[in-house]
């Protein structure tokens, strides 16, 4: 009766120990930052764009971060991310945050839209539909 308790002990242990999961994956990160300080009209701005691009297994995901300005002077800023399966841009102004996924490759940029929001890439500009309103934004350099 021992040799039995005993036996079925070292498989259950045996069992355990050979069933552990290895998930050792092979992974690179890269970050930059670049922050640009200007002078206009007497008043000192900065301007922070930063960068993530990460390696996993082999699948890159590349993630950027790029600062707008509308015609009235208010910022937003527009978070740009491809993991090669799904590409989004996530909008972030006055406290609210959008997230549109990636719809088509255009002539000058990309177009994004979820819901009724829309946004268009063309260069430094981003256009911003909800209804009939649109928002010019264009980069901040």
């Amino acid at each position: 009766m021992k040799k039995i308790t005993l036996i079925s002990g070292f498989v259950v242990a045996l069992a355990l120990v050979s069933c552990k999961k290895n998930d050792t994956k092979m992974t690179s990160e890269s970050y930059s930052t670049e922050t640009t300080v200007t002078d206009e009209n007497g008043k000192i701005d900065s301007v922070t764009t930063t960068s993530m691009d990460k390696t996993v297994d082999g699948k890159k995901v590349q993630e950027y971060s790029v600062p707008y300005k509308a015609d009235d002077g208010s910022r937003a800023k527009a978070t740009f991310f491809d993991n090669g399966k799904s590409k989004t841009i996530t909008l972030e102004a006055n406290n609210n945050k959008f997230v549109l996924d990636f719809k088509k490759k255009t002539a000058e940029g990309e177009f994004y839209e979820r819901n009724t929001i829309t946004a268009e890439t063309k260069g430094d500009s981003l256009l911003i539909s909800q209804d009939n309103q649109v928002i010019h934004l264009v980069k901040i350099k």
